[in-house]
Formats: structure tokens, sequence, C-alpha cells
């Protein structure tokens, strides 16, 4: 999938609209996070810390997380997606182990999402079609459908099967035909791909994959199934129970997660 190889450029044009652009006296973190804007970078280079770049622009220094997340400037370690500072242990949990989706104005729906409940908290989950734990996932959240909104993002990290998979059920979702939606959301839930075309479609708007691919670097996907719960947690993971862990039940939260996991970065 030739189109979609050049995405793995934009987690470091992520990184580069991330560098701070303006230092004024007392700013906020919420100002101080919004001033990291895309500025002439004079240079880059890996630090031996894992996960830590140094981006030099004019006299200013930032220290920034591999994907652009968190930004150490003058003293304060930021969350830059959602505007926060970082500056004690139980901020770790309530900010940085979390995914802020409202926060950061990521519209999931901009990623191509299949559907499924209609509850009024909304979950999302990044799945690879041909995922065995991602079918577990789906088959549990069939019984919660009145009380959480799934939103199914598909990325295709299982190989080539699954990338002409993904790109046959994403092209048929852009249709935004609604009997072809509800075929597509059937098929993925019960994982039946029996009979789909082996071709790329000759017209196909791959926007919406696209953007859910580049998502999922961003996020830095350790595996699939992986799931965003409406307060921010995060799980790489079928859950023992999905249930019990959207609930944040304790005993489930220290259970193993199982996920698949692969060289092949989405």
């Amino acid at each position: 999938m030739n189109s979609l190889s050049r995405l793995t450029l934009l987690p470091l044009l992520c990184i580069g609209a991330a560098v701070l652009a303006d230092d004024k006296p007392k700013l906020s973190p919420a100002d101080i996070a919004a001033g990291l804007l895309s500025v002439k970078i004079d240079g880059m280079q890996d630090l031996p810390i894992t996960g830590l770049k140094m981006i030099k622009t004019g006299d200013k220094v930032v220290f920034m997380s591999t994907n652009g997340r968190f930004a150490l400037y003058g003293g304060k370690l930021l969350d830059v997606w959602t505007q926060q500072e970082i500056k004690d242990l139980p901020d770790i949990d309530r900010i940085a182990n979390r995914i802020d989706l409202s926060r950061m104005k990521l519209n999931i729906d901009d990623l191509g999402p299949v559907t499924v409940g209609h509850g009024k908290d909304t979950v999302l989950i990044f799945i690879d079609p041909r995922c065995p734990y991602c079918g577990k996932v789906m088959k549990d959240l069939q019984a919660l459908h009145d009380r959480y909104t799934f939103k199914l993002v598909m990325v295709p990290i299982l190989g080539q099967e699954s990338q002409n998979i993904v790109v046959q059920l994403a092209c048929q979702l852009a249709s935004h035909d609604k009997q072809v939606q509800d075929t597509i959301r059937q098929r993925l839930l019960e994982q039946d791909f029996a009979g789909l075309p082996t071709d790329n479609p000759a017209q196909c708007n791959k926007e919406p994959l696209q953007r859910a691919i580049v998502t999922a670097k961003l996020f830095g996907l350790p595996g699939v199934p992986y799931l965003v719960a409406p307060d921010g947690r995060t799980n790489s993971g079928a859950p023992e129970s999905l249930f019990d862990w959207l609930e944040n039940k304790p005993a489930v939260l220290q259970a193993q997660p199982k996920s698949d996991k692969t060289d092949k970065k989405p």
C-alpha cells in the first residue's frame, strides 16, 4: 500500500509542529502549550534516552517525547495534547497515562470508524480485522451497545492480508450508504471477510484511513486491540471483562492484558 507508506513521516512533522515559537514571562501551562507552533527547526537530535528528542530553534531548546506529546521547557513538563502541566506524581495517572480526546479536539469520525451501539459514553477501539483478541472485544461489546457507543477504527498491522481487508472495508464505508455500512459493520463484528476483492479499488477516499494510521502512530500503539475509555484510560489488549474495565473496577485493572503484537507498525 504505497499510498500509505509516506505516512510514517508524519509523526516527525507532529514533533516539528511542537516547537516553542515565542517566549513570554509568567505564562500558564495552557499558554505555553498553545505556543507550541510550527517553526523552522535549526536542529534535531536523538538523545541516548529512550523516547526523547532535543529540538533547537533559534536560541530556544525544547526536549520532547518522540510522539510530540510531552515537552520539557523552562523547567516545566507539559502535556502538549491537553495543554496541562505535569508537576506531581498523581498527575502521571490523571494526565500522562490517559488520552483526553475532548481536550485534544480529536474528532473520531474523521478516522472512518465503524460505529456500534448508541450509549451516552464513547469508547475508541483500534483494531486489526484479523486480530483474534480484537474479535473477543468485538464480541463482548455487543452486550453493551445500550450503555456505550463504540468507535472501531481499523489499522492494518498484521501484514498484507490485513492491509487488503482494511482498504476494502474502508473504501466501502466511505460510500456513506447506510445499507453498505450495516453490511461492513456485521462483517467486521463477525470477522467474515470471504469474497472481498484482492485489488485496491480504483476510486476510493483513503483520507479517513490515512488519518487513522497517523493517529495510531501518534498514540504509539503497542498492539491491538487498543482501547480508550470515556475517562481517558487506555488498555492494550482484550480485557478479561470489557464491562468491568470500562467501569474501572480495580480487580480488572490488575489483570494481564492480551494483545496481538507485531514488528510491523500501522
